[in-house]
């Protein structure tokens, strides 16, 4: 198998990942060889008595075997033993998108520092490495060659990448390839059940819901100040600010979308925009905390409450 990609920092080795592990674990486990030819099916326990023998061997080289090479023996591992780096269960129900997110550095760390052990020399270029982050956090799909591209992280990846292709030539993106979050079919398997903790924001005037909470993007403060002191709300890209975003300026005004209302509630800037907290956020969307309300969501779940008899439900 040959991948024809070149060791910088931008070159795309995400989407290879898939084919790749497939083709490693077939060469170490060639089929009809009596070896099972899977063993992440297997328990937990029995994954973690493996020796790591096989009747097969697979060559992994590189021009300098020190970047590509080893980003694709790392993608293997994190592939074929996640429980040796954080993974509690395979499956994705068991490991939620937000653990697999959270772990992502520590499990590629110690793939990387387990390849070491044979080759010192082994270090993926920085590209690489936040790829591996993704593959992890993806759950290292190998079902087959297209797997990683059919995947909603990769593909907001890829579209986080034309963003700043575009951010470098001080261009706003093409309305048709403007990505909409709210419009975004949700990748079911990284779904957290329940809703996500947080706020609604709502226009304070007309109090029109504007982002709900799974919709609203964090930043950390660089000063020693509260998120919530922060003068402006950050949002994700929602089908609503579509026609502030048409005319393909590069910042501008975001007015609510209540056509009997229409208040300005805050700005967009493709380039970003640095909060109150002088935190910088690319790109922004940001809602001024002046003009929104943030308020807990509304249960629409909850259970009915009785009434003793001859009790006013009006009251």
């Amino acid at each position: 198998m040959s991948i024809d990609i070149d060791d910088e920092a931008g070159s795309d080795l995400l989407i290879h990942f898939s084919s790749a592990v497939r083709f490693i674990n077939n060469g170490l486990y060639p089929p009809g060889s009596g070896a099972e030819s899977d063993r992440r099916a297997g328990t937990e326990e029995e994954r973690s008595q493996d020796d790591g023998s096989s009747p097969g061997g697979v060559f992994v080289h590189c021009a300098m075997g020190v970047s590509r090479s080893v980003s694709c023996v790392i993608a293997y591992l994190l592939y074929k033993y996640p429980h040796r780096f954080g993974g509690k269960q395979y499956t994705s129900s068991a490991t939620s998108a937000a653990e697999r997110r959270r772990t992502s550095k520590d499990a590629v760390q110690k793939a990387l520092q387990l390849v070491r052990r044979e080759r010192s020399v082994a270090g993926p270029n920085s590209g690489f490495m936040r790829q591996l982050e993704l593959w992890w956090e993806m759950g290292c799909p190998a079902d087959d060659d297209s797997s990683v591209e059919r995947h909603p992280v990769y593909q907001k990846w890829l579209y986080d990448r034309m963003l700043e292709e575009n951010r470098s030539v001080r261009m706003a993106p093409e309305t048709e390839h403007i990505r909409f979050e709210d419009e975004v079919e949700q990748e079911k398997e990284s779904v957290e059940a329940g809703k996500p903790d947080g706020k609604e924001v709502r226009c304070k005037k007309c109090r029109r819901i504007l982002a709900t909470p799974k919709f609203v993007v964090s930043h950390t403060p660089t000063e020693s100040e509260e998120p919530s002191n922060c003068a402006h709300v950050f949002v994700d890209t929602l089908s609503w600010m579509r026609p502030a975003l048409e005319g393909g300026a590069l910042e501008g005004r975001l007015s609510c979308p209540n056509t009997k209302c229409g208040a300005s509630v805050g700005r967009f800037a493709w380039q970003g925009l640095q909060c109150s907290c002088r935190q910088w956020v690319v790109p922004a969307f940001s809602l001024n905390r002046s003009r929104v309300d943030e308020v807990a969501p509304r249960r629409t779940n909850a259970p009915a409450i009785r009434q003793p008899p001859g009790h006013n439900s009006s009251l």
